[in-house]
């Protein structure tokens, strides 16, 4: 998915990029899906943004790279959260 991010984030300029995440969010099957298209499209266009606005352009290989680490920690947040609503044993 980073990989497929990051060639979003060079390859599209940000007109492109707002219709893929409308089609993300429009394709949803669930509305918990929905919303987490919606957020992550959110932080992609910012993100884009942002690197359309600094000065050095960063490698796809480091937007990858950045980006797995950013995918690997929301993971690990949203498995911590399940684990905490999760019903005790007893």
């Amino acid at each position: 998915m980073a990989r497929q991010l990051a060639q979003l984030l060079t390859g599209s300029d940000l007109d492109e990029l707002k219709e893929v995440v409308r089609r993300w969010v429009d394709t949803a099957v669930t509305e918990r899906q929905r919303q987490q298209y919606h957020e992550l499209g959110a932080r992609i266009l910012e993100l884009k943004s942002a690197l359309g606005q600094g000065g050095v352009q960063p490698s796809r290989e480091e937007l990858e790279l950045a980006l797995s680490m950013m995918l690997a920690l929301a993971k690990d947040a949203d498995d911590e959260t399940i684990r905490q609503r999760a019903p005790k044993d007893k």
